[in-house]
């Protein structure tokens, strides 16, 4: 007969992190109307403040419009500048009414350089117009389920109607990050793109303070506006632990308050797991009798190598082991048994196989015979 979901209770290998980490450290919260801290991994709101008012979110929209131009237009297409793209101002990739320059380095423009000029240069080469593209960029939030964004425009420039939520631009930022090429623009401080005509580079600087003071991030984008103050959506690996996060801000008071803050927010957000060996390899779950041989018995190990997780500090992990009562032999060393899976709320951190730490026979004719008189006899 087969145990069903066992419970085990929390692991004591937890209850160290636990209690060693700060896990009552105050919520360093940036400056500004609204901010979030998100991990991807669990969908876990880690901390925020009116995530969903919707708000101005300047250029944090070039997130939308490199990803609408990514799905709809080859890289290696030469578009021809309009001379609406630089009559737009602000901030500028120095583009050229006439000139013809590839998708993929006004996509370079339109991220590092945070160009005006390029947003307006890619959307009429993909859609005809500003305003069909437009309708690409809304349709697109709409299949993302970003209920609370409006797009206006594909440049972020303060307009009636345009507008998100710093839970839609994290959401934005995720399905940004997954295109390869958008995630390598993103981590790029600096970076340049082919001259007039094709004569010298145009070099470009990202506004993304955070890059050069905090080595785990890696994105997103940057924005400011009179009606959105400083805004920064971004996102940040650390590899050794196993975790990344995701967070956005709109209203910082400045570049370099935007950039500090989300440092902090992002280093606390880390501080919130630790990482530790859930099974140890060969870990020992019992001793399984074997049918039919009294005081024989074969233990129950777990398979493979050690697993090692990220777990949020302070809470439980959950241990459950699904093994049968006892085993028919015979049974052979690494014959599977079971399994056991740990979990700390919804999220599963792990599973391993649970096998049979020994060989074991089955019953002999002795065994047999002293069962059939245990049986008659009373």
């Amino acid at each position: 007969m087969w145990l069903s979901r066992r419970a085990w209770g929390p692991l004591v290998v937890a209850a160290a992190l636990v209690s060693a980490a700060p896990a009552v450290a105050a919520v360093p919260a940036p400056a500004g109307r609204a901010y979030l801290l998100v991990d991807p991994d669990t969908g876990e709101t880690l901390a925020g403040r009116n995530a969903d008012v919707q708000l101005p979110m300047a250029s944090t929209t070039k997130m939308m419009t490199a990803l609408v131009v990514v799905e709809n237009a080859d890289l290696d297409e030469e578009v021809g500048v309009p001379a609406s793209a630089t009559r737009v101002g602000e901030s500028s990739s120095a583009l050229v009414p006439g000139e013809r320059i590839a998708v993929r380095d006004l996509l370079t423009g339109l991220v590092v350089g945070s160009g005006n000029d390029a947003a307006i240069a890619l959307a009429v080469h993909v859609s005809g117009s500003e305003r069909g593209f437009v309708r690409l960029m809304n349709r697109r939030a709409a299949a993302l389920g970003l209920r609370g964004t409006r797009f206006a425009n594909p440049h972020g420039l303060d307009a009636p109607g345009h507008r998100s939520t710093v839970r839609d631009l994290v959401a934005l930022g995720r399905a940004y990050m997954a295109v390869p090429v958008l995630r390598d623009l993103a981590a790029r401080r600096r970076a340049s793109i082919p001259g007039p005509r094709g004569v010298g580079r145009r070099p470009l600087v990202s506004r993304n303070a955070l890059l050069a003071i905090l080595p785990e991030a890696d994105g997103i984008k940057t924005g400011n506006t009179d009606g959105a103050g400083y805004a920064l959506v971004a996102h940040a690996r650390r590899p050794g632990l196993g975790v990344q996060l995701y967070a956005a801000v709109i209203g910082a008071p400045s570049e370099e308050r935007r950039a500090r803050d989300m440092r902090r927010l992002l280093l606390w957000g880390f501080a919130r797991y630790g990482r530790a060996e859930l099974v140890p390899s060969g870990a020992l779950y019992g001793m399984l009798p074997v049918r039919g041989r009294p005081g024989v018995t074969v233990p129950l190990r777990a398979e493979g190598p050690p697993l090692r997780a990220a777990i949020r500090i302070g809470r439980p992990v959950r241990e459950t082991v699904v093994a049968p009562g006892d085993v028919v032999g015979p049974v052979v060393r690494g014959q599977p048994l079971g399994r056991v899976t740990l979990r700390q709320g919804a999220v599963v951190l792990g599973e391993r196989p649970l096998v049979a730490g020994a060989d074991a026979g089955g019953p002999g004719m002795w065994d047999r015979v002293r069962d059939l008189v245990g049986d008659v006899v009373p």
